[in-house]
């Protein structure tokens, strides 16, 4: 039985910090896929995105960088890079959504890479189109539906629909439904749709908020506001430290466990 430690850092097989802030996890063939955004030390340049591997969500595994530095475009030197998520599109080839910027986060753009396995370097592709256009948000989640359709979700609430191969966002589904929110996140449980926020206040902790919609695949809506789903302490970023936050569903309330 694995035990997972809260409020410390990680180690890898080098015993060095597990370095995956703002970390995404995917699971495929009894293993855990843990990609993350490269911090350097007094640095918030991007630096790449990094893979971690598990069997047991204690013991990882450093595998290099799942996507480098490029060098040139909108991961240039001097731009930022987070926000990382990866899905796999219908096709089968893995999709990776991140956010993309300057250095003083004037120019927000959703960008893309593609890789045909978990295990292989990723190739930045550019952009994510909407209408032929960027998406120029800055917080980003995902969610992938039991039929296998992906999503985009963006700050304030926005709810996009990927095409069959995940490169493009073929349909904005919803406008606006947390306004005042970012850091969205999204699942799905029986056939009760939540998506989760939290409030814009920086660093700061604050009461996170959450919505439902209940109709069997109707995204949608109508969806219901139901206020606080769990409040974030404020944690020193530069510590590395990662927590696992456990949720239990009781129909339309998701309930945070929160323990060290």
């Amino acid at each position: 039985m694995p035990t997972i430690f809260n409020g410390i850092p990680w180690y890898d097989q080098h015993q060095q910090a597990v370095n995956v802030s703002g970390g995404c996890l995917i699971q495929e063939n009894g293993k855990y896929y843990l990609f993350g955004e490269y911090h350097q030390a007094a640095s918030i340049e991007f630096a790449g995105f990094s893979r971690y591997v598990s069997s047991d969500l204690e013991h990882w595994e450093f595998t290099g960088l799942a996507l480098p530095l490029q060098p040139s475009g909108l991961l240039e030197p001097h731009r930022i890079g987070d926000r990382v998520k990866v899905v796999r599109a219908q096709t089968g080839q893995y999709i990776m959504l991140m956010h993309t910027d300057d250095e003083r986060y004037f120019d927000p753009v959703i960008a893309y890479a593609t890789a045909d396995r978990l295990t292989d370097t990723f190739t930045f592709r550019g952009p994510l189109l909407f209408n032929d256009q960027p998406i120029r948000m800055w917080h980003i989640g995902s969610f992938t539906d039991n039929d296998g359709t992906n999503y985009l979700l963006t700050h304030e609430g926005d709810i996009y629909r990927l095409a069959t191969d995940g490169t493009t966002a073929e349909t904005k589904i919803i406008s606006n439904l947390a306004p005042g929110t970012e850091a969205p996140a999204m699942f799905r449980f029986h056939n009760h749709y939540f998506f989760l926020a939290s409030q814009k206040t920086s660093w700061d902790h604050n009461d996170n908020v959450y919505f439902t919609a209940d109709q069997f695949d109707q995204l949608t809506g109508p969806w219901t506001p139901h206020g606080q789903s769990g409040k974030w302490s404020h944690l020193d970023l530069l510590t590395n430290r990662k927590m696992w936050c456990r949720r239990t569903v009781t129909m339309h309330q998701p309930v945070l466990a929160w323990k060290y």
